[in-house]
């Protein structure tokens, strides 16, 4: 396969190298300070997967025309806020038989995608490894919760396809399987996301302090229900089928072993960089609105976090 990674970050970069060393043709398209760091020195791997390094990667700051017709699989990995601005600088080169794959988090991502692509050229996923930039040009793996999962919505590409652009990732060293129900899986990921990043950026604790009181409990606790009963009404098939057996999921099963963790909103907030938010929190208030259902306590996170946005990004200009 030729594959264009947009958006080399720890991920993007993760992926992208693993595709490298397992024989297929990748270019990535990422920040500067990235681009120049990989072409002199080339790409370095590490953490749980184990230590690589990737010379004689192809890097560039921006797409390049002659690139039409030779893409089999575009892999955006930009932030969500990005999406729309990503898929427009990769159009020029986008042909008749190219695929995207929305590698991201939140909701939204794959309407914007396929809104200027078509639902059958768009491939979503729900990517839930961790990754972060040591320095540029060196990533590390930190954590997998479970395998990538990537599928295929209403009028999405052919299931074939999917299947073998899953098995071909997960051959390269990518822990990666197919699913019958992704839209389930990406709103399960957003409810975690949404139960616990905007109270960890916003209390500067990580995620197993907030099961010390009763008050985040019962935050978490409504933003679950406002986002099931959000789900229930849009008809998403919900990997667990009720907000009662999923708050006992994710306070007994999924917040412990990851108890020391800070959420990453936590860290754009210090570094004065906009959040991820309006995927998330702000994706249920936004869909809830149209279903005539009220989420106040998304509603009020989001806020919170926008305020904080404006704010961190005046301190740090100032």
């Amino acid at each position: 396969m030729k594959i264009l990674i947009f958006g080399a970050g720890a991920l993007g970069c993760v992926v992208g190298g693993f595709m490298k060393k397992a024989g297929h043709e990748v270019i990535l398209v990422g920040r500067q300070e990235m681009v120049d760091a990989i072409q002199q020195e080339g790409l370095y791997i590490s953490g749980i997967w184990g230590n690589h390094y990737i010379p004689n990667l192809p890097i560039f700051s921006k797409v390049q025309d002659e690139w039409k017709g030779q893409i089999d699989l575009i892999l955006l990995s930009v932030k969500s806020y990005d999406t729309e601005q990503a898929v427009l600088d990769i159009l020029p080169v986008i042909s008749d038989h190219t695929l995207i794959c929305s590698y991201q988090n939140g909701l939204g991502n794959v309407e914007k995608i396929a809104r200027f692509v078509g639902m059958e050229r768009t491939i979503p996923a729900r990517v839930i490894f961790g990754s972060r930039v040591l320095k540029p040009g060196f990533v590390q793996v930190t954590v997998i919760a479970e395998p990538t999962a990537l599928g295929r919505l209403e009028q999405g590409p052919d299931e074939t396809t999917v299947r073998n652009i899953a098995e071909t990732m997960n051959t390269a060293g990518i822990p990666t399987v197919y699913t019958e129900n992704i839209e389930g899986l990406i709103w399960a990921k957003v409810a975690y996301n949404s139960a616990l990043n905007p109270l960890s950026a916003l209390l500067d604790v990580p995620y197993g302090r907030l099961m010390e009181t009763e008050e985040t409990q019962m935050i978490m606790k409504n933003v679950i229900h406002e986002l099931y009963a959000v789900a229930q009404k849009k008809n998403v098939p919900m990997i667990i089928p009720t907000p009662e057996e999923y708050i006992q999921l994710l306070f007994y099963k999924l917040i412990p072993p990851t108890a020391e963790h800070y959420a990453s909103m936590r860290e754009d907030l210090k570094q004065g960089k906009k959040t991820e938010i309006d995927a998330l929190n702000g994706a249920i208030v936004k869909i809830g609105e149209e279903l005539n259902i009220d989420c106040p306590f998304n509603s009020l996170l989001t806020n919170l976090i926008k305020a904080r946005e404006k704010m961190s990004i005046n301190a740090v200009q100032e």
